[in-house]
């Protein structure tokens, strides 16, 4: 799988991809993190001027993801919309146009904090909605969660953290770029949305982590 890097992971093979999702192809299921989708739309509310168009962004990647993998669910691991005001019609307009091109996909939604305040997706978007530990149907030991956690058996899946990690080159060069995080049967995806950030924060010692540039997840790098 061109610019991927394989995970085994207690009996799952997970693929993280380039485009800051993953995948496992037992189950045909795609897994993205933190999308905020109506972000600018709240920060424009405010007056705040920020670019538009990102909700479109993050939906046609997405539409372009589930296409190339002829995917057949997508777990969201929280904070699927922002705020409330995602919530407005025109803010959530394009993610109904988006379910009705893809109305035999299976949408799971793992709440994470940003739905505590921005509520869940109207249920006219068929999103299945559960709540954190969520043991993934389909996969041998996959979890799905939004904030980092650990489980007695299996691998977490989670978000919420927006992982980067700082690359240093010669002449003092550095660059920041999204991973994935890896320690002790937790994976941290990188934040899918397009207008989200990352982290200031490094990742923590003894974890692995998977950057991802130039249209490739990069071999893990060990944190100390």
């Amino acid at each position: 799988m061109n610019g991927a890097q394989l995970l085994r992971l207690d009996g799952d093979e997970l693929w993280l991809l380039p485009e800051r999702a993953a995948w496992h192809a037992d189950s045909r299921t795609l897994f993205i993190a933190d999308l905020h989708l109506g972000k600018s739309a709240t920060f424009r509310a405010r007056g705040l001027p920020v670019p538009s168009g990102t909700t479109l962004e993050n939906l046609q990647r997405l539409a372009t993801l589930v296409r190339e993998h002829a995917a057949q669910r997508v777990v969201f691991l929280g904070d699927l919309l922002h705020s409330k005001h995602a919530q407005r019609a025109a803010a959530i307009a394009p993610l109904h146009a988006w379910r009705a091109a893809h109305a035999g996909l299976r949408c799971v939604l793992v709440r994470g904090n940003h739905e505590s305040h921005a509520g869940d997706p109207p249920p006219s978007l068929g999103f299945e909605i559960v709540d954190e530990p969520w043991p993934v149907d389909g996969t041998a030991a996959l979890v799905g969660c939004h904030h980092p956690q650990r489980v007695d058996v299996g691998t977490v899946l989670a978000g919420h953290w927006h992982p980067a990690i700082t690359l240093f080159g010669p002449a003092r060069d550095r660059q920041r770029l999204a991973c994935f995080c890896l320690i002790d049967g937790l994976l941290v995806l990188p934040a899918f949305g397009a207008f989200t950030g990352s982290s200031p924060h490094a990742p923590p010692a003894g974890s692995t982590c998977y950057p991802v540039g130039g249209d490739r997840v990069w071999p893990g790098l060990r944190v100390d």
